[in-house]
């Protein structure tokens, strides 16, 4: 009798295929690490440079969360960190006209579109994912999110220790 179970379990399962299943599992490549891949300077044209070539604009930030990710105190001189920010930007959104004299470092969009408003061009900057911008003692600027989707920037400076 029990050879007739193990012949029938025998033929029952000898038409299964194992099949490995992963769940949730993206073939799509990350657009995130692909822009960090894919990182590179942004800035305005050469021919297109000019000093003073704008003025404040938009006075108030809306649609702006920004979130302190860490701070790394500076070993030449304990006054000072540098401060690594996320900052999302809403569709329609804007990061208010501010200077970098006190506050230089870099930024990079990770994911969307913004649009500044540099002092030192005479043109909007477009910034996709993956563009860089420098933020020196002579940066002047402000950003608005024209697109229809959020934008996600990564921002290191140098600033003050509290």
């Amino acid at each position: 009798m029990r050879s007739v179970f193990v012949a029938l379990a025998l033929a029952v399962t000898s038409g299964c295929v194992s099949v490995d299943v992963q769940e949730n599992v993206s073939t799509a490549p990350d657009p995130v690490l692909a822009a960090v891949q894919s990182a590179h300077l942004r800035e305005c044209p050469p021919e297109r440079v000019q000093a003073n070539a704008r003025s404040g604009s938009d006075p108030q930030s809306i649609g702006v969360e920004a979130v302190d990710i860490a701070f790394t105190p500076l070993a030449s001189d304990p006054t000072r960190a540098v401060r690594l920010r996320r900052i999302t930007v809403q569709p329609g959104g804007v990061i208010a006209w501010h200077t970098h004299t006190a506050l230089q470092g870099m930024a990079i969009l990770l994911s969307g579109e913004m649009t500044e408003f540099r002092n030192s061009c005479l043109d909007p900057i477009v910034h996709h994912a993956g563009d860089v911008t420098r933020e020196d003692a002579d940066t002047a600027h402000g950003w608005r999110n024209l697109s229809d989707q959020p934008a996600v920037i990564l921002v290191s400076h140098v600033v003050v220790r509290s």
